[in-house]
């Protein structure tokens, strides 16, 4: 008969496996794209029989809308240290728009290709999308507050705008060649510069010039 003890070892241990399966998921994905990695593949980086993966996860879209939640949860938790470490809300507007560009930069761009074939995990990335975007609102409206934006800009349309530019960004092999200085450098240029204050736009100067350096 087994113990409680004992029942909540096995417990920990098949949590502690069903993490390593998605985090070595979620890396391969994002390294050779969906398509080009097998369940069997994952299998056998773990160690683990095809039999012990398939108890964990269903199929392959089950494993990838669980790292999709994993991916989001890691760059929560980045945002958050970014947030804590900003000098001010232009700040932290730049270093997250930095971040989500470092991240995209290092996906395989066949990984956001083939994730519309799974409608369940397009779904939750758009929820997630969503969220953001209700934080990046939050944080436009401080910024309005503080007198660094201007408040007859419709940021509804700005941030519908920034999104698909930011798909296609994601999606093509066009930028591939431009550094994230270059790129972050054309998104305040262009979008961030036009809906700012002159005292947002003082601020962006500093930015650029400490960029510079």
């Amino acid at each position: 008969m087994h113990t409680i003890k004992h029942i909540k070892e096995k417990m920990s241990e098949k949590n502690e496996l069903r993490e390593r399966i998605i985090k070595t998921a979620n890396t391969q994905f994002q390294t050779h794209g969906i398509k080009d990695v097998r369940m069997d593949d994952i299998a056998t980086m773990l160690g683990i029989s095809k039999r012990t993966l398939y108890q964990l996860f269903k199929n392959k879209e089950e494993l990838l809308y669980e790292g999709i939640k994993y991916g989001h949860k890691l760059s929560v938790e980045k945002a958050k240290q970014l947030i804590r470490n900003a000098n001010g809300t232009m700040d932290v507007i730049l270093s997250l728009y930095i971040l989500y560009l470092n991240q995209i930069k290092e996906v395989n761009k066949n990984f956001f290709r083939e994730l519309k074939k799974y409608p369940k995990v397009v779904e939750e990335r758009e929820k997630k999308s969503r969220q953001n975007e209700h934080k990046v609102k939050a944080w436009i409206e401080r910024g309005i507050k503080e007198g660094i934006f201007r408040e007859d800009t419709n940021f509804e349309v700005l941030l519908y705008i920034l999104k698909e530019n930011m798909e296609f960004i994601i999606t093509t092999t066009m930028f591939d060649n431009y550094t994230i200085e270059q790129m972050s450098n054309s998104f305040i240029l262009a979008y961030l510069r036009g809906v700012s204050t002159p005292k947002g736009q003082e601020i962006i100067e500093e930015y650029i010039k400490k960029q510079t350096k």
